[in-house]
């Protein structure tokens, strides 16, 4: 009983502190517990946007053939593959290398308690991803006629409950060996950073082969189970679970991922204590050094703290930084892939559609500039150091300074390299170039500020790790959707313009909309900023 109660108390932890959620009582509880609940509400939305767009592209190709229970071999996958890479660096964050274990693994708790109360938590934010794939695709299946009614969804729900345990496992698994290789390479974060391209590559490499894989798909559906022997065997288990409702699919499903699974967690909650002092353990360094010191700026050494924060945290780099990498991927893959861009556009001024091509290219770089929220995590990111911070002789402009214009020294090339790219695939006139630079560097402004006072407003300065303050906390959440639905407002406001004012006209004035509000957003951080900053 003693045991159950900690179980709860350490696993309300864990997802309080996942989801930003404040105890206590008063206002400030209120708003942690509002911009929790506002993430995850979020969150579930774009996995379920996700899941219904590709559901349907697969369903409207598969149930003309007859084939529509194809669609639960495809979705299980894409939920297991995007729950295991998403969860993997929690795991090796959260449960091998959290930051609160010296205070945690001194309590009067049992290892495998707190080792199942991290792993539970793990699966609840697998559970949330996975449903939100895998029940948007259930309600495509029954729109395109597939039969099951009430059935087929209970199945589904029950088959979901039991699926996100796999990712768990996976996550797990490979969070220990990503735990196990980092404590023994002298770059912490170098195989995360390896591990993140890989799974940035892929991606690109499955968006440009969609139309062939929905093409091949339709071709050889009949004979798709079995290439899933093997590897694939929970996918077949849980197709014949949820479309045929064959029991045996289901506790097939319970073995091959339930049973590992507390295996696992009590495997390694025998030696938790053991395993994790033995990964966090360090080795003395014996060669060290004396050499001069040398001296440089002020504005250089925040500068420079600002550029090691960033690009020695994968987490921080992708997830903050992912917009500007895929800046630089479309301006180099516009030039590699000149001809085939040209065509297209060629084919759609023949079918009557002119598209104006200046405002389009610079509203998608300023979308994926809006994306880049670096300035909304890098207060929260400094943690129990920020007194040392606060504390150094330095005035409180010049901080704010070196985190706004770090962003921007990473935001404004990236744009300028996928404009100039794109721009000489698409021919365009260098004037509208220039014009269409302007307006994202003022949009870049306008976001990195705005960002930085984001994250004044709602700071997070007790995250257990990294993934906490980028993936899950209010300010970065705000900073970036907040930067894309204002790149989606000048888009509207171009829209409005262009006729009294031309589109050049219309795009310089949405120009210095940015400008404008990036002076306001300066003003602000000048008076309401430093004053927050102050008391933190």
């Amino acid at each position: 009983m003693r045991g159950l109660r900690q179980f709860r108390a350490l696993l309300s932890v864990q997802l309080k502190a996942a989801l930003s959620v404040g105890t206590g009582i008063g206002r400030r509880s209120r708003k942690k517990t509002f911009s929790g609940i506002s993430v995850m509400a979020v969150m579930a939305g774009l996995c379920a946007y996700l899941s219904g767009l590709y559901s349907f592209l697969f369903a409207s190709a598969l149930a003309p053939a007859g084939q529509l229970a194809v669609l639960f071999l495809i979705m299980p996958v894409l939920a297991v593959v995007l729950g295991t890479f998403f969860t993997l660096f929690a795991a090796q964050g959260v449960v091998f290398g959290g930051r609160d274990n010296d205070l945690v693994l001194a309590l009067p708790v049992s290892p495998f308690v707190l080792m199942l109360a991290r792993s539970a938590a793990l699966y609840l934010e697998n559970l949330l991803t996975t449903a939100f794939i895998l029940l948007p695709a259930g309600g495509v299946f029954l729109w395109y006629g597939g039969e099951g009614g009430a059935g087929l969804a209970l199945r589904l729900l029950a088959g979901t409950a039991v699926l996100a345990v796999l990712p768990t496992v996976l996550a797990l698994a490979g969070g220990f060996v990503l735990a196990w290789l980092t404590s023994r390479l002298r770059s912490r974060s170098g195989l995360t950073m390896v591990c993140y391209g890989l799974f940035f590559a892929l991606i690109f490499a499955m968006a440009f082969r969609l139309n062939a894989l929905i093409a091949d798909l339709v071709e050889h559906a009949a004979g798709l189970r079995q290439g899933f022997a093997g590897w694939g065997i929970p996918f077949l288990l849980m197709q014949d679970w949820v479309c045929g409702g064959a029991w045996s699919g289901l506790l097939g499903l319970i073995g091959i991922a339930a049973l590992p699974f507390l295996g696992a967690v009590w495997g390694f909650g025998g030696r938790y204590k053991a395993i994790v002092t033995g990964l966090t353990a360090r080795g003395a360094r014996s060669d060290y050094k004396l050499e001069r010191v040398s001296a440089g700026s002020v504005r250089r050494a925040l500068l420079a703290k600002e550029a090691g924060r960033f690009f020695h945290s994968p987490m921080y780099l992708f997830n903050a930084g992912i917009g500007l990498i895929f800046l630089v991927a479309a301006g180099v893959a516009s030039v590699v892939f000149r001809a085939r861009l040209a065509g297209t556009i060629s084919l759609l001024a023949a079918a009557g559609v002119e598209l104006p091509l200046t405002p389009l290219l610079t509203g998608m770089v300023c979308l994926m500039l809006g994306t880049a929220a670096i300035t909304s995590s890098s207060i929260s990111l400094e943690g129990k150091y920020l007194w040392i911070l606060k504390e150094a002789p330095v005035p409180v402009g010049w901080i704010f300074g070196a985190k706004v214009l770090f962003q921007l020294l990473l935001a404004l090339p990236c744009g300028a390299v996928c404009l100039a790219g794109t721009g000489f695939a698409l021919a365009l006139p260098p004037a509208e170039l220039l014009l269409a630079f302007g307006v994202c560097a003022a949009f870049a402004g306008a976001a990195a500020v705005l960002g930085l006072l984001v994250n004044l407003c709602f700071p997070k300065l007790d995250a257990s790790n990294d993934a906490v303050v980028v993936k899950q906390s209010a300010a970065s959440f705000i900073g970036s959707f907040g930067g894309m639905l204002l790149a989606v407002a000048l888009g509207g406001l171009w829209y409005l313009l262009r006729g009294p004012a031309g589109s050049a006209g219309a795009l310089a004035l949405c120009g210095g909309v940015c400008a404008l509000l990036a002076l306001i957003a300066l003003w602000l951080l000048g008076t309401v900023g430093k004053r927050k900053f102050l008391a933190l």
